[in-house]
């Protein structure tokens, strides 16, 4: 995988303020799937995009990675549904699209058990990952390249999940 010039893609507040807006345009609500995790944006190239019933109660978080989108969700089930679309979720689904792929079609193709990143085309691809599914050190380096080359992702994970089974790790 070759890795190009960055280009500058910081965006401002008021472009974050509508990822929002595209996700949900024509959708009322999203359905709760489990019980949710935490998530914190810590850098600002990150917001809160989805929220609970309760605004400290973080669904999903919108990030931008050099020219690379991604959606990060506190579940490790909401990636499937970008799998396996039900009805009333295909809008939302499509809007994520829209965004994601800044417009193009791409595809939502499911990484959890791909070992190589080589045969993904940038331009047709939305990776979608349970990011419980353990990936080795070579793995993420072409994750981060991909998503730093203008690839989308969205992934999902359950932090006090993952801790409960594996008891004497932290999450770091």
């Amino acid at each position: 995988m070759t890795i190009e010039r960055e280009q500058n893609t910081n965006i401002d507040d008021g472009e974050f303020d509508q990822i929002p807006q595209i996700l949900f345009e024509g959708v009322s609500s999203l359905k709760a799937i489990g019980c949710p995790g935490t998530l914190i944006p810590m850098t600002n190239q990150a917001r809160a995009v989805i929220c609970g019933a309760d605004s400290n109660n973080l669904i999903a978080a919108a990030s931008l990675l050099g020219r690379g989108r991604c959606l990060v969700f506190a579940h490790s089930d909401y990636p499937y549904m970008f799998i396996n679309v039900d009805v009333e979720d295909r809008r939302f689904v499509e809007n994520c699209r829209l965004w994601l792929a800044k417009g193009r079609n791409a595809q939502f193709v499911l990484i959890d058990d791909t070992q190589s990143l080589s045969d993904v085309p940038l331009d047709e691809t939305i990776l979608v990952w349970n990011g419980e599914c353990i990936k080795n050190d070579t793995f993420m380096q072409n994750l981060h390249d991909y998503l730093r080359q203008g690839g989308a992702l969205v992934c999902g994970a359950t932090p006090w999940g993952w801790l409960q089974l594996n008891s004497g790790k932290i999450l770091s």
